[in-house]
């Protein structure tokens, strides 16, 4: 039977007319890692080593590294049959602060589209719909599963032609489930060296995600790679060093009865509640605090957190409790995908944002980003962004009649680059976000660069909303940064 091997044989083939087809590529790559028969009969992956993850929507400045998890133990069970892995790890955060977070052992797992988790000292709970699609996807981005099922010639199963893209081969494959893959051959070494898809991620829309294979050793008959890393578009998604066996025994990593059997979760209504603070200021509850401002003539909410559905909610509430006057201004207080989650809504809702100057950039982007495979609010009432931004340091007032607000950045503050706190000066209320959460248990790493700043800033401050947690005297903050002081 005539084979084309590679691109440096590709003339020559052509030339003897061996049509270079996908299905070539394909059988081609698994030749390379062991051949199609090795590869057809590999029935269960175990990968074991160290690794790194990261904290997508968390870094401190929108175009710096994301936070890391070490990941000290690793271990992906994989049962290539049933469509099911399980992973199992011990981590350590290190999000930009003198105290990493404590080890912490994680189990996350698949079992065909039935996504759950494993609490350490809790019963297994199923995740929502979106996260079993991408853990199903994960299982094919591995060189052993998606070649497995692209060489079992479903009839559902299509394999386009060939891509010639920088020294690889380049075949789009769509599995029997309905599954888009992007493999790309390495045409050297004739291994699968990428393999991408495209998802929905709640705060950025459509992404790829892309993970790329070296150092391969031999295991068994096969070939596999020792280093796995990943990408979700520009940011980097995970990073491993693994040696992996074929073949071996796993565990069952069937889904408990109970977790399959149970609904995928569903985004419930939001309920908002209100809290007045002051005469037209009111600290607006739906799992995250945003806080309602009325001046003479327009209103502006501080926050639109999470997403889509809690911004809208918090928007209705803002318009049913002052509704003779427009909902005018979005004060963001920084760019995280927690805090920002909302800000589609609201530009689709035709509010202006306010946010500091080093997040303008992003805010743009955010706005422009595609969503075919999850249309938002504003992909079905589109609107351009309307943005004010605060420079440097501040402050950036926004006056109306007699009342004016005052919002400053939060100078060397570790968490967030460009951070805004608002500073209410009539009633003595300050507005600020993850600085300082005053609930029990809550670390606050950040408190005493906060105090150090209010101070520096000369601001009268009576009471604090924070967007996590309960509104507390300005004596709270006061005394945790007197007790961190004690433990140092």
């Amino acid at each position: 039977m005539k084979r084309c091997l590679s691109l440096t044989m590709l003339l020559a083939a052509t030339t003897l007319g061996c049509a270079r087809t996908g299905q070539n590529v394909i059988e081609d790559a698994a030749e390379a890692m062991g051949g199609a028969a090795a590869i057809s009969a590999a029935t269960t992956l175990v990968m074991e080593g160290t690794g790194t993850t990261y904290r997508l929507g968390q870094n401190h400045a929108p175009d710096a590294d994301l936070p890391i998890y070490e990941l000290h133990t690793y271990r992906k069970e994989v049962d290539l049959e049933n469509q099911r892995w399980r992973i199992e790890q011990v981590r350590t955060g290190h999000f930009g602060t003198s105290r990493p977070v404590n080890q912490q052992p994680l189990v996350q797992a698949i079992d065909r589209d039935v996504a759950f988790d494993v609490p350490a000292d809790g019963d297994p709970r199923r995740l929502n719909a979106q996260i079993g699609r991408d853990r199903h996807a994960d299982l094919y981005h591995h060189p052993l599963a998606a070649l497995k099922a692209a060489l079992q010639g479903d009839p559902e199963a299509t394999v386009g032609p060939v891509i010639e893209e920088e020294g690889h081969e380049v075949v789009e494959v769509t599995l029997a489930d309905g599954l888009h893959l992007t493999l790309s051959v390495d045409a050297v070494t004739g291994l699968l060296s990428r393999i991408e898809s495209t998802t929905h991620q709640p705060f950025f829309g459509d992404v790829v995600i892309a993970t790329s294979f070296s150092d391969w050793e031999q295991s068994g008959e096969l070939l596999l790679p020792q280093t796995i890393s990943q990408t979700l578009d520009k940011y980097r998604n995970g990073d491993f060093s693994v040696s992996s066996q074929v073949n071996t025994e796993i565990q069952d990593l069937s889904a408990p009865a109970e977790v399959a059997s149970a609904q995928a979760p569903v985004q419930q209504p939001v309920e908002v509640t209100s809290e007045e603070l002051a005469p037209g200021v009111w600290v607006l509850g739906a799992g995250y605090n945003s806080v309602l401002i009325e001046f003479p003539s327009y209103t502006a909410v501080v926050e639109a957190a999470r997403n889509d559905q809690t911004a809208l909610a918090v928007i209705e509430k803002a318009r049913e409790m002052v509704p003779d006057k427009p909902l005018q201004y979005v004060i963001n207080t920084h760019f995280h995908s927690d805090h920002a989650g909302g800000i589609r809504a609201a530009v689709a809702e035709g509010l202006t944002v306010i946010t500091h100057e080093i997040h303008r950039a992003f805010f743009e982007e955010l706005v422009m980003r595609p969503r075919t495979l999850g249309p938002d609010h504003l992909t079905n009432n589109p609107k351009p962004l309307q943005i004010e931004t605060v420079s440097g340091d501040g402050p950036y007032e926004l006056t109306d009649g007699d009342r004016t607000i005052v919002i400053h950045r939060l100078k060397e503050d570790l968490h967030a680059a460009g951070m805004l706190m608002v500073h209410l000066p009539k009633e003595r209320i300050l507005v600020e976000a993850d600085v300082f959460t005053p609930r029990p248990g809550a670390a606050s790493p950040f408190a005493t660069n906060f105090l150090a700043q209010v101070r520096a800033l000369g601001l009268r401050v009576n009471r604090i909303v924070p967007v996590h947690g309960r509104v507390v005297p300005f004596s709270a903050l006061q005394r945790v940064v007197r007790t961190i002081a004690r433990g140092s």
